[in-house]
């Protein structure tokens, strides 16, 4: 092969070797950005599947809210759409009987005064069993009120995790296409140093050659003509 061909061969060889490394280098940051981005995707599903409960119970907070909450508004537009305690005719009656014991023992028993006394007991009982039926009816709606938060923080926390995931992802792939990119510009760079450097050299080979060639022997004719008697005492 010679110098020359050695030269070139090294230089083939140091290119291939070049290319094969920068290959391995892209690949390598590919399967490292798709690693991170299927961890960042099962983190993800993860954490999604451990908040769905909250989350289910929060749609479901929410639909009871809105059905007792209209309801309530009703009940406030409109009293006799509430609905009596269970106790509510067990303490009207009871109300009713101590009432009339009372007017009987005092011989009052069906006058006017016991008839009033009966209508402003059952005016202040339905009246205080209203009230307690839009309290108990508050109670329930500050209850789903509340798991219906916890849901709508679960579906933030949910949301969160799906945007941190992709933003990792991205950041992944933008992290292997500047891999790929630094590889591709080492590549042509080495590619470039080791052609240069062929030429370096074949230059100084060619000019060590030249440098080290032995002086050329004059030949019989030149060695006649350039011998001179005169300068022996010849004639």
């Amino acid at each position: 092969m010679g110098v020359p061909g050695a030269i070139i061969g090294g230089s083939l060889i140091g290119g291939g070797l070049s290319f094969l490394g920068s290959k391995e280098q892209s690949k390598a940051g590919n399967q490292g950005a798709d690693k991170m981005g299927d961890v960042q995707w099962d983190m993800y599903a993860q954490n999604r599947e451990d908040l769905a409960p909250w989350r289910e119970a929060g749609a479901r907070s929410l639909a009871d809210l809105e059905r007792v909450q209209g309801t309530y508004e009703g009940a406030v537009m409109d009293p006799s759409q509430y609905v009596k305690s269970p106790a509510y005719d067990w303490l009207k009656q009871q109300g009713i009987q101590t009432i009339n014991r009372q007017a009987a023992a005092t011989g009052q028993f069906g006058s006017g005064r016991n008839q009033k006394d009966l209508m402003q007991y059952g005016q202040g009982l339905a009246l205080t069993d209203y009230q307690g039926y839009l309290g108990r009816l508050e109670a329930l709606m500050n209850r789903y009120a509340g798991t219906s938060q916890v849901g709508q923080t679960s579906s933030a926390l949910t949301a969160g995790f799906g945007q941190n995931a992709a933003n990792q992802v991205g950041y992944a792939n933008y992290a292997s296409q500047i891999n790929q990119g630094n590889a591709r510009t080492g590549l042509y760079q080495n590619l470039s140093n080791i052609g240069t450097n062929a030429v370096n050299q074949g230059i100084l080979y060619n000019y060590l050659g030249n440098m080290q060639a032995p002086a050329a022997v004059p030949s019989s004719a030149q060695q006649s003509a350039q011998f001179n008697p005169a300068m022996y005492g010849g004639g």
